[in-house]
């Protein structure tokens, strides 16, 4: 006849520790790895938002680019007094009216369906709408209300060789967007690197050197 030999205290409590162990073994592995997959989802979608954001920033730069382009092959070589003796360049490169290159903070947008762009000078807000439709972000476009606001500031450079008529232009575009730890404000100086893009830029005139 077997018989049954019943475990002791001493291994039963050694059981229920092993257990303990193991389960807490198992939560630190689940937490890490879940973690580890929050920073990186997190990181993913900064790095989506900054992308974006240069983008933003550039295509503004090269917006400004484009209407100094322009006025230069409208404008004719002339006299540019002011730059030295009898030395021409595009006396027009700024342009006129609103849309004159000049000291100042604007919404720059590309006109839909031409390749004009558009300066809007002292907005109240400086947010982006997105078009689905095309893909285009704009100031008070078509679309829907963005994550994203751009804003360009430009000052003038007139130390010499620089003139008040011919300036180096400072061009400073700034993306900003709302997201994880990036609040909605009107003031992107504010914010943390992580939250917008500076970009920096000089537009000159042409001269005969």
């Amino acid at each position: 006849m077997s018989q049954k030999i019943a475990p002791n205290k001493r291994q039963l409590g050694q059981t229920l520790i092993e257990t303990l162990v193991a389960i807490f073994i198992l939560v630190t592995g689940l937490v890490s790895a879940l973690s580890l997959a929050v920073y990186s989802f997190q990181s993913s979608d900064n790095s989506s938002k900054q992308i974006v954001g240069t983008a933003l920033a550039i295509e503004s730069v090269e917006g400004l680019k484009n209407i100094r382009d322009t006025n230069w092959l409208t404008d004719v070589i002339s006299t540019c007094a002011d730059l030295g003796a009898g030395q021409k360049c595009y006396s027009a490169w700024r342009g006129s009216g609103a849309q004159k290159l000049e000291a100042g903070t604007y919404a720059v947008d590309y006109s839909i369906g031409s390749s004009n762009v558009l300066l809007t000078k002292n907005l109240t807000s400086y947010v982006l709408n997105y078009d689905p439709s095309t893909g285009l972000y704009s100031n008070g476009g078509a679309g829907v209300t963005s994550n994203y606001s751009r804003k360009v500031v430009i000052s003038e450079d007139q130390t010499s060789p620089y003139t008040a008529l011919n300036p180096r232009l400072v061009i400073s575009a700034t993306v900003w967007w709302q997201g994880r730890k990036c609040l909605v404000t009107t003031d992107p100086a504010t914010f943390s690197a992580s939250c917008k893009v500076v970009l920096q830029s000089y537009l000159t005139n042409w001269k005969n050197y």
